[in-house]
């Protein structure tokens, strides 16, 4: 089935008009061609009647009636014309029959044409022209020609023009067809690049092979993508580099200054410089995140990842007392991501649920599917926040009552962006509760 994109209703326009522009060439050469066969047996018939009347325009003399009716007689006795296909008949002004090969006179008025079917006049089946002209007062002479060029063309012309029309249709449907195939492969070939450079795949190109040699536009819009995909590529690996030479560098100097004051006793000092490193980390990490697209996406089970956290927190969450229930279905949950990114965000809701449940209250996750969407909450039974706002808690930076650096929630919040996922937090009636609404896995 087409879809209503531009170049698929061009298309259709066009193979409507070549079909209309054909059907319109055909009926006008079918009104030429019968407009010609009628003037042709006009023309014959009058020069049939000059003959019988054995006049020529310039004579002005017309043979008696006697004459007439002789050669008619003589004209249907010679057998010079098919019976069939020439009607000749004389009559009264009575319009009775007095010699003629038609048995019936037709009405006609006095020099005029008709056409009249076969069965009109006593013959056989058939299209005639016929002509009427008076001869001396009291007598009518009737010419007539069977119109079998005409027969002819409806026999073969027409069948042929429908045919034609219609294997014009057909040629031209699927010729613009093909072309709307072509045009709609290259556009799902760039959709298809597109969703790979943003699940991880940063080599992805469209061109390649002999489709570099193509001139057409789309090719040369592919060209030019693939130019800012290789700029894209170029400076992602250098920042992933520099970000690693950073981090390493960052984290050996300030591990050495940390030695240092180790060794003079200093622990409130020593534990700020622990902090500094994590919190380099933390901003690598998070830049790393935000500007790599997608990772490495592969399909996953999103209950395996749960309950992989699960298992890590269980003795934490009995150290404080506090109960840590599920609501997970039987059911798969499938989809497509980075099983170490999603798991360190669910690492982070949980961690901030244990900080913030008091002892003797409970932690619950839970998962649910809507559709095609995955929504995996975390709630505690905590005093809340004021403000819900993830900009603005995520913003915060370190709080005074908890050792946290204020990039727990912006990292989930880069996870979430990365996996097309969205991110909520809203105050339960009692806690908080943070949400993430992942798109499930499309196996069609």
């Amino acid at each position: 089935m087409f879809s209503n994109t531009p170049i698929t209703i061009a298309l259709f326009v066009n193979v409507v008009v070549t079909g209309l522009i054909a059907l319109i060439a055909g009926v006008t050469a079918y009104g030429a061609i019968n407009s010609a066969v009628e003037n042709s047996v006009k023309a014959d018939v009058a020069r049939d009647i000059a003959i019988m009347l054995e006049r020529a325009p310039e004579r002005g003399t017309i043979p008696d009636i006697a004459v007439l009716s002789s050669n008619i007689n003589a004209r249907m006795r010679a057998g010079q014309n098919d019976p069939g296909d020439s009607i000749y008949l004389l009559a009264n002004a009575s319009d009775e029959k007095i010699i003629g090969n038609a048995s019936i006179v037709p009405d006609i008025a006095e020099g005029a044409w008709a056409e009249l079917d076969g069965t009109d006049i006593g013959l056989s089946a058939g299209p005639f022209l016929m002509h009427r002209i008076t001869v001396e007062p009291d007598f009518s002479f009737f010419v007539g020609r069977r119109l079998s060029a005409r027969e002819s063309l409806n026999r073969w012309f027409v069948p042929v023009m429908i045919i034609a029309v219609l294997a014009l249709g057909i040629i031209s449907s699927l010729l613009l067809g093909l072309m709307n195939h072509r045009f709609r492969s290259q556009v799902n070939q760039i959709n298809s690049v597109f969703q790979r450079v943003e699940d991880g795949d940063l080599t992805a190109r469209i061109l390649s092979g002999e489709r570099q040699k193509t001139s057409d536009d789309l090719s040369k819009l592919s060209a030019n993508v693939d130019k800012a995909l290789d700029e894209v590529e170029r400076l992602l690996r250098g920042l992933e580099s520099y970000s690693q030479v950073a981090a390493h560098e960052l984290n050996h100097s300030i591990s050495k200054l940390r030695v240092r004051i180790a060794e003079t006793g200093n622990a409130d000092i020593a534990e700020e410089a622990d902090r500094l490193i994590q919190l380099v980390t933390h901003t690598l990490e998070l830049a790393k995140i935000e500007a790599t697209p997608g990772f490495s996406m592969k399909p996953l089970d999103l209950k395996h990842v749960i309950q992989s956290v699960i298992s890590l927190y269980r003795d934490a969450f009995d150290e404080r007392s506090v109960s840590l229930e599920t609501d997970i279905p039987k059911q798969s949950a499938e989809l497509l991501g980075s099983r170490p990114l999603i798991e360190s965000a669910l690492v982070n809701l949980v961690s901030n649920a244990l900080k913030n449940a008091p002892t003797g209250t409970k932690v619950i996750i839970s998962l649910r599917r809507e559709d095609n969407r995955f929504s995996l909450s975390v709630r505690d039974f905590g005093p809340g926040v004021e403000d819900t706002d993830l900009d603005v808690l995520a913003a915060l930076g370190r709080s005074k009552e908890t050792d946290g650096n204020g990039f727990g929630l912006r990292h989930i919040e880069a996870v979430a962006m990365r996996h097309g996922a969205q991110f909520h937090l809203e105050n339960a009636s009692t806690g908080l509760e943070a949400m993430l609404i992942f798109r499930g896995l499309n196996r069609t």
